[in-house]
């Protein structure tokens, strides 16, 4: 029965793993990343609203599309 609980767990810990791979390629997690950033460059200084973020973060793709296809 132990056996089955690792496999159980090894399984789960490599399904969230997938899951956050599967995020950071969808941009999700853009907003944590910033978060994270902003915490280590810029300590005191309250971070954008995530509404905000997401509005600059989606204006900034449209007039610098980068590496993007289309």
């Amino acid at each position: 029965m132990a056996a089955s609980g690792t496999l159980s767990s090894a399984v789960l810990r490599g399904l969230r793993e997938a899951w956050q791979v599967a995020r950071g390629i969808a941009g999700e997690r853009a907003y944590e990343i910033y978060l994270d950033h902003h915490r280590r460059e810029h300590p005191g200084v309250p971070p954008m609203p995530e509404r905000e973020f997401w509005r600059h973060h989606t204006d900034k793709g449209d007039t610098d599309p980068g590496s993007r296809c289309c």
